[in-house]
């Protein structure tokens, strides 16, 4: 099915709230009334639990802008979940006249095309048009995945993400841990390992840190209902990094996160180190942008006491560069190589599940120096533009091919 809106079309939003039963035991000072009352409240919740659980609904969001070489792929890998989505909605917005992403999208069966023109936010905008379109007919139990068009999730990821919520009753966001699914050049294949990093991190912390990608990630319906409700809009369409500021806004209202190792899900890199900086840049302005926008509070406290971490990672980096340049004549001494075979050994075993060609350029750690580098300037750039408003006039642009 197809619509073609030239405008964003916006619905209201009711929200239900849940009835709860409390149950609180019985004590020897109860007097008869009350233990009849506690009575009434064991046989209701008696009739609660045995009503048959409705299946929780779950539906998949595609926004896509000039997404013709890759939403193929992305709507395959939602067919090959083990667990089957409710409704399929790719959302093309403000794609080129000779762009075919609707096209494509609607020979599949199942798949619904809500194309959109003339619309304003980019991908913010769109995600914001189809919640508006679907939130109604959804309970605030079902599910809404949120994903890039250029993203294939692993065949478990529904059906993973889904447990999880059954699981925890507090649980407002499942993230998917993004893989590098193209190794074609040297810039992709540090992105490759830069990634395989970070999910090991994040599993360390047990899921327990990070944003919320846009990427994927699956959310409660109560969730998204309680963000709209107290900030107007899922997704801010000002913000460069739509998908952090959803995440802080989650912390304020209380809801738990998690990016789990069970979810993951490949995105295709980029290819050029101008585009590399240009993308990490953006999501430095979008990061910054989002906690001046809640400033201090408890939830940014440490997140701004963070930012220390980029300082010091500046000078640790010219304090190394300027130890190497000192030593410079004793590098291949006997001394130096147990240091060298240590950071070698670390930088392999971190990366070794990226590939073969990972860990082997993982031998050559000053070339991960040099990308560290650029992303640190990337990040310090993106700061100087947000904080200074030199950066007021740049237009997002896509960053493949660039």
């Amino acid at each position: 099915m197809r619509q073609v809106f030239s405008a964003p079309v916006q619905y209201d939003t009711i929200t239900v709230p849940i009835p709860r039963v409390t149950y609180k035991t019985p004590t020897d000072t109860v007097g008869d009334t009350q233990l009849a009352g506690l009575e009434t409240l064991r046989w209701v919740s008696t009739l609660v639990r045995d009503v048959p659980r409705t299946k929780v609904r779950i539906a998949v969001l595609i926004p896509a802008h000039n997404e013709q070489d890759y939403i193929a792929a992305t709507i395959e890998g939602v067919y090959a979940q083990t667990r089957q989505p409710d409704r399929i909605i790719v959302v093309p917005n403000n794609c080129d006249d000779d762009d075919n992403t609707a096209k494509v999208a609607a020979g599949y069966d199942g798949v619904e095309v809500m194309e959109l023109h003339g619309i304003t936010g980019r991908k913010a905008g769109a995600l914001n048009a189809a919640l508006n379109a679907v939130l109604p007919d959804l309970r605030d139990d079902d599910l809404v995945v949120c994903m890039d068009a250029d993203t294939i999730i692993h065949p478990e990821l529904l059906e993973n993400a889904e447990r999880h919520f059954q699981e925890d009753p507090h649980l407002g966001a499942v993230s998917s841990n993004h893989l590098i699914n193209r190794f074609g050049t040297l810039i992709e294949l540090l992105q490759a390992m830069e990634y395989e990093r970070d999910r090991r991190f994040i599993g360390r912390r047990k899921g327990r840190y990070g944003c919320m990608t846009g990427m994927a990630a699956m959310y409660r319906v109560a969730t998204l209902r309680d963000v709209k409700r107290v900030y107007g809009e899922v997704y801010d369409p000002d913000n460069w990094t739509e998908d952090w500021k959803l995440t802080i806004a989650l912390k304020h209202l209380r809801w738990d996160m998690v990016r789990p190792q069970d979810c993951l899900a490949t995105t295709v890199p980029v290819s050029t180190v101008k585009g590399l900086f240009i993308q990490r840049e953006r999501w430095a302005r979008g990061y910054i942008q989002t906690l001046c926008q809640f400033g201090l509070t408890r939830w940014t406290a440490i997140p701004w006491a963070k930012q220390v971490g980029l300082i010091w990672s500046v000078v640790s980096r010219v304090v190394l560069l300027y130890l190497l340049w000192t030593v410079r004549g004793h590098l291949l001494a006997w001394w130096c190589v147990p240091v060298f075979i240590i950071l070698m050994a670390d930088s392999v075993n971190t990366t070794h599940k990226a590939g073969w060609r990972a860990a082997l350029l993982a031998l050559a750690f000053p070339i991960e120096m040099l990308y560290a580098w650029l992303i640190t300037a990337a990040i310090a750039s993106g700061y100087w533009k947000q904080l200074t408003k030199t950066g007021k006039k740049d237009v997002w642009k896509m960053v493949r091919g660039t």
